[in-house]
């Protein structure tokens, strides 16, 4: 745990909590250099579209925009370009800009392709996918222009907020992918022309190998992968109003009290003067 100082008081913040927070942080002052003028405009772009990982455990790697792998660590910020690899027994958490969340669960590798904010409202966020399973957890999309897409080696999902993993394995005949769906719906599209759509539903799996023309109909996914599935959080709860008390709280100022104990102070050193005796 880590402790986070706010003026006086140390207020101690989760791991996760001390990443998203480091994320807001960064955008904030990202916002404010490029309204001043002190950042340029295209990393001002950059930087109102980053991302972070929010949980990492076990060996995980990123490569910035194709350079080497290097450790990454919880709170890293990621940007449009990188790519984050999970080794056995590794899970990792990219937290979105737009509010969407990825987990890359182990022997994953997943690239970051585009993050984009338009001036409509709307938000891209694309992947994509070389091997390995992932979970997301995806915002509602209100804007006409939003996506969010997961590619993988044969076909694409894409969804409008939903949860939903993406599991692509190797094998003889070549790449498969399949798409399972534990919220929403999910539309699995082969990359191939004719470009074929499955519609994936809650509780749903659909399969597309490379020797097939387009996704296998969509059936009932294993009760086990749908167990594995994240939760979306909560909605934060609204604070519950204290009741007024029946007595205005009295209130006194710091020159009050120090009159006050100047005039104990003051009584306390009176000493009674003995009367002069009669002669």
């Amino acid at each position: 745990m880590a402790a986070v100082e706010l003026g006086e008081a140390n207020v101690t913040l989760s791991p996760r909590s001390r990443a998203t927070a480091t994320l807001v942080v960064g955008l904030v002052f990202a916002f404010a250099l490029g309204a001043t003028g002190a950042l340029a405009p295209e990393d001002a772009a950059a930087f109102g579209t980053s991302s972070a990982l929010t949980n990492v455990s076990g060996e995980v790697l990123v490569s910035r925009a194709g350079q080497e792998f290097a450790p990454a660590h919880q709170g890293d910020v990621v940007f449009a370009g990188d790519t984050i690899r999970t080794s056995a027994s590794a899970v990792a958490e990219i937290t979105y800009f737009e509010g969407s969340s990825v987990r890359l669960e182990e022997n994953t590798e997943l690239v970051i392709t585009a993050l984009e904010s338009a001036s409509d409202g709307g938000t891209i966020v694309t992947m994509a996918q070389a091997m390995g399973r992932t979970w997301h957890v995806v915002t509602k999309l209100l804007a006409g222009s939003s996506r969010y897409e997961v590619k993988t080696p044969t076909t694409t999902a894409s969804v409008r907020g939903t949860i939903f993993s993406v599991d692509v394995r190797a094998s003889a005949d070549g790449p498969s992918a399949t798409v399972t769906t534990s919220e929403g719906t999910v539309l699995h599209t082969a990359d191939e022309a004719p470009a074929v759509h499955v519609s994936v539903q809650a509780g749903q799996q659909s399969t597309k190998t490379a020797r097939m023309n387009a996704p296998e109909p969509a059936h009932a996914a294993p009760a086990a992968t749908l167990r594995t599935a994240p939760k979306r959080p909560a909605p934060a709860a609204h604070a519950t109003a204290r009741p007024v008390p029946s007595r205005a709280p009295v209130h006194v100022s710091v020159t009050d009290k120090i009159v006050k104990d100047a005039m104990v102070r003051d009584r306390a050193r009176v000493v009674e003067t003995p009367k002069p005796k009669r002669r």
